[in-house]
């Protein structure tokens, strides 16, 4: 069954689940370029990106999955060097929000409820995804 179709025929709670066991965030992004609106023109318009940049220093004294703004310059960050490695580095928003991309996991080691997209492994106890889980 392709995503589109479980997203049509689904509420939300059964295409997070779904979700769950398909996350890729390149396929999502590959089947988001497919979707249009009532004047048949893509719904995302994917040809236009806009990069920013952050610096994250790493500082142990953060907890993790946590990061803290500088209060001298607004593209600057503490966190902590898992958090750090953690994070995935390039992030597609589909718009204002992350809500559209949001996949969230129970991590089966610390039990610590976290969002796929942002993540490659647990942020927290650094333990892997289950096989399958990108």
């Amino acid at each position: 069954m392709e995503a589109n179709e479980v997203m049509s025929r689904y509420n939300d709670e059964e295409v997070r689940k779904f979700l769950q066991k398909h996350h890729d965030p390149q396929s999502q992004l590959e089947k988001l370029k497919t979707y249009t609106n009532a004047a048949t023109t893509p719904l995302f318009e994917t040809d236009y990106h806009e990069t920013y940049k952050v610096n994250i220093i790493p500082d142990k004294a953060v907890a993790p999955a946590m990061f803290i703004p500088d209060k001298l310059d607004p593209k600057k960050f503490r966190a902590h060097p898992t958090t750090i490695r953690a994070m995935r580095k390039d992030l597609f928003m589909g718009g204002e929000d992350f809500v559209d991309l949001e996949c969230l996991i129970t991590c089966a080691s610390c039990k610590t409820e976290v969002d796929l997209q942002f993540w490659h492994f647990c942020p927290y106890c650094e333990a892997s995804f289950p096989s399958g889980i990108k």
